[in-house]
Formats: C-alpha cells, structure tokens, sequence
C-alpha cells in the first residue's frame, strides 16, 4: 500500500545517508520527489522514525552542487529505506523543482516494504 501524496521520480544517484546512531550509510537513490526518497544500501538497519541527513547531487541541472537534507526513515524493506525530508530548504525545494519534472515516473511496482510508521 502506497501513502505518499506527492509524485517520485526513477533517478540512479549515489548518497551518503548520516545517522548519528550508525555513521556513514552509502548507497543509491533509486526514487526521489518534492517530499523524499528511497534509498537502496546494503543495511536497512536505521532504525524507523530516526532522523537522517541525506547528502546527493541532484543531476547535471544541479550545476556540480550537492543537496543535503534532514530526513525522518519512514519505510525499511530487504533492499534500503524510504526518507522523507523534514527540513528542505528554499535551494533544495528549488534545485528539485528543476530536475524532477526532466525525470521519468517510477515504475508501478516498488520494493515490498517490511514494516512502516
């Protein structure tokens, strides 16, 4: 069951997620829109409800710059995690603003989630 209001879009794009629980988390960002992310790692162990700092460059529209936003881990499934921001601020809602629209939809079927808020 899907309960996000807004729309993702597929993107390929490396990320650093920081837990101050866990450290450093790499993985791939597979889906992002205005609202949040979700990321492929090879550890899905944050726990939900943590709050995360995600870092990325957002594309080629982005200039080179990187995106960094707090995040809260909503989702967790066998392949990653979902994100959704809770502090983007007015140059990261604009830098996605740009690129989002440029991007291809997600495919109907995700990953099955494991457990959710």
């Amino acid at each position: 069951m899907d309960q996000r209001i807004r729309d993702r879009k597929a993107v390929s794009l490396e990320a650093v997620v920081g837990c101050p629980r866990f450290g450093l988390i790499r993985g791939r960002i597979v889906d992002l829109g205005e609202g949040g992310l979700y990321i492929r790692a090879e550890t899905s162990i944050v726990p939900i409800g943590a709050v995360v700092t995600v870092s990325f460059k957002p594309g080629e529209a982005a200039n080179g710059r990187c995106l960094s936003a707090r995040g809260r881990v909503a989702h967790q499934s066998l392949q990653g995690f979902g994100i959704e921001f809770v502090d983007l601020d007015a140059t990261g809602r604009d830098m996605l603003a740009r690129i989002l629209p440029e991007m291809p939809p997600v495919p109907a079927r995700a990953a099955p989630v494991l457990r959710m808020l």
